[in-house]
């Protein structure tokens, strides 16, 4: 039989959980979108992406001799499917290609600021949409925190509930 106390530590677990995803998907900081990222925004609404952020603002710190230095890293939209979320690159006349070195440096800028599951480059002359992908390690280390996170839940749960 649960206890008032077993409800009160599910409902701060819940709570705590709402917090997070409302957290870790908050842009608060937005420049103002170009029309360019209106028309692809439209684009990708009909592909089946929702569009969490336009101009959508996050910022790196890089420490440099002792000196923080941060730098800002601004990303034309920022879109989920499912429980994927990605940044697009919103381009026009042929600046989008992947061999281009400016594109590439933001690409891993983005994926620094935004930890996303991939960019997307949005070829707007062509109405063409590409995902790119980087491999990296984040999805080991997530299901690593989640796991200790349950064990600690776990363990306050045991110890409260043998407190009278």
């Amino acid at each position: 039989m649960l206890r008032a106390m077993d409800y009160a530590i599910m409902g701060i677990f819940g709570f705590l959980l709402l917090l997070y995803k409302f957290l870790r998907d908050w842009y608060g900081t937005r420049d103002v979108p170009r029309k360019i990222d209106e028309q692809a925004a439209k684009l990708l609404r009909e592909e089946g992406y929702r569009i969490q952020a336009r101009a959508a603002v996050k910022y790196i710190d890089f420490a440099i001799e002792g000196k923080t230095q941060r730098q800002k890293v601004k990303a034309d939209l920022v879109v989920r499917r499912g429980l994927k979320k990605y940044v697009a690159e919103v381009n026009a006349k042929e600046a989008g290609s992947v061999r281009n070195a400016d594109i590439r440096r933001r690409i891993l800028e983005y994926q620094i600021a935004f930890a996303p599951s991939g960019i997307m480059t949005v070829d707007m002359d062509r109405e063409r949409v590409k995902i790119i992908t980087i491999g990296n390690r984040r999805y080991f280390t997530q299901v690593v925190a989640a796991g200790v996170v349950a064990c600690l839940g776990a363990l306050v749960y045991l110890l409260t509930r043998s407190l009278p």
